[in-house]
């Protein structure tokens, strides 16, 4: 028998032991008329997000029993990220579940098991009460690094993204939320422009360290950065730039070389964030070229020395 013929004979025990997405997904359309087929998807919520996904699919028809099935397994802390991966996304049928889903991530907040929650919450687009409720996630530490990885998501929205991007940097900071904004620079051209020239210095320096931003994306993130940030933040600037160029000197050497040439003002920034005493891949060829512009120039003495010092062990090295 095909599931096409168990559901039209109504046929629960079979489709109920064929046990297939597809058997699990016709068990939701009969149950909007045969309360068993929904006692049988109730069994298999404990540990299948398809049958929650058949809830979804009856609250879209607006059968009454996907919604009390998808509220139950909110509820329950065993079966509430199951539950959020068994609904759909981006889609305003999400609204009415907001405060349930909301709860399920406060409850889940200790756990690993959130990240469906945090994803579906995040997915919603020109919703004024999922933003309240994206806001509030990233304003308690306990939800922080959850709701910014849901934004992180292949789920994310991009109003969840300008939340997250025009919170206080107190509600990015979490681990959760460092790579969710490194992870998104890599996903688009405005969020990396956020990071290099708007974000908390800590997020360039997770972003040279991680090797979640490509060498590539790195490179236009600290062109970007230098044109735009103040000197004021120089001195922040110099242990992220250093991760930069640890990771990835061919890429960033030719910055590092325009700066010296172009940007007097942060000559002391380059020379700081370069270790004198590595080697770096062979890979600052054109910064060893010009390095002998600071040690013979005006820069101050501790700046002049470091850069003396890199000519002399970084730059006689082979190169």
């Amino acid at each position: 028998m095909s599931i096409a013929e168990a559901e039209a004979k109504g046929d629960v025990p079979w489709l109920e032991q064929n046990g297939t997405p597809d058997a699990v997904a016709a068990l939701g359309r009969l149950g909007d008329r045969d309360p068993r087929a929904i006692e049988a998807l109730r069994i298999r919520t404990a540990y299948d997000s398809g049958a929650f996904h058949a809830a979804w699919m009856a609250v879209t028809r607006d059968a009454p029993w996907g919604a009390e099935m998808l509220r139950a397994g909110l509820s329950e802390p065993k079966t509430a990220d199951i539950a959020a991966a068994g609904m759909g996304k981006h889609d305003a049928h999400i609204v009415p579940f907001i405060d349930s889903l909301d709860s399920a991530l406060v409850r889940l907040s200790a756990s690993a098991q959130n990240g469906n929650i945090a994803s579906t919450l995040a997915s919603l687009h020109a919703c004024p009460a999922a933003d309240d409720v994206v806001a509030r996630r990233l304003s308690d530490a306990s939800t922080r690094s959850a709701m910014c990885l849901g934004i992180a998501s292949k789920y994310g929205d991009a109003d969840a993204r300008a939340a997250l991007y025009a919170m206080p940097a107190a509600a990015r900071d979490a681990p959760g939320c460092v790579e969710a904004v490194v992870r998104l620079a890599e996903q688009d051209d405005w969020s990396l422009g956020w990071l290099a020239e708007s974000s908390e210095p800590g997020m360039l320096g997770a972003a040279g360290k991680m090797d979640i931003l490509s060498c590539a994306h790195l490179h236009v993130a600290w062109v970007k950065a230098l044109a735009a940030r103040p000197t004021t933040q120089y001195t922040a600037l110099v242990v992220p730039l250093g991760y930069a160029i640890a990771r990835c000197p061919a890429q960033i050497d030719g910055i590092l070389a325009d700066v010296i040439v172009h940007m007097p003002a942060a000559r002391g920034l380059v020379v700081q964030a370069i270790d004198p005493f590595a080697h770096y891949d062979e890979g600052l060829h054109a910064t060893c070229e010009h390095l002998h512009v600071v040690a013979d120039g005006q820069d101050s003495a501790i700046v002049r020395e470091r850069a003396s010092d890199a000519l002399l062990h970084l730059c006689e090295a082979p190169q």
